[in-house]
């Protein structure tokens, strides 16, 4: 899926998927970044993908999901979509993303 947002370049975002899935498996350690994980997430959620949203959250270090808020609030979003609470989903969306996330997140 390609977006184009004001002020953002066209984001060709399974590529950028791809990517991401990569670097993760690439990480030293088979531990990636804060941000790393905050994009995949969020590209999960783009793309309806569930289980692969679930799976990567158990994944993420539970030291980095405390040490990193955004992380938690995407995955709030999650929760919200699957339960289908969009009152929830919407107000969860009005957060100031970091520059990371926010061009994915606006696409949802």
């Amino acid at each position: 899926r390609n977006s184009k947002m004001a002020g953002d370049a066209e984001i060709d975002f399974s590529t950028l998927t791809e990517e991401l899935e990569t670097q993760e498996l690439e990480a030293p350690g088979g531990v990636g970044s804060p941000q790393l994980y905050g994009q995949l997430l969020t590209l999960y959620l783009l793309h309806n993908d569930t289980l692969n949203c679930k799976f990567l959250w158990k994944r993420i270090p539970m030291s980095m999901k405390q040490s990193s808020p955004e992380l938690s609030l995407i995955w709030m979003v999650g929760q919200h979509m699957w339960k289908r609470d969009y009152p929830s989903l919407y107000d969860s969306l009005r957060k100031d993303w970091s520059q990371s996330v926010r061009p994915i997140m606006n696409a949802l």
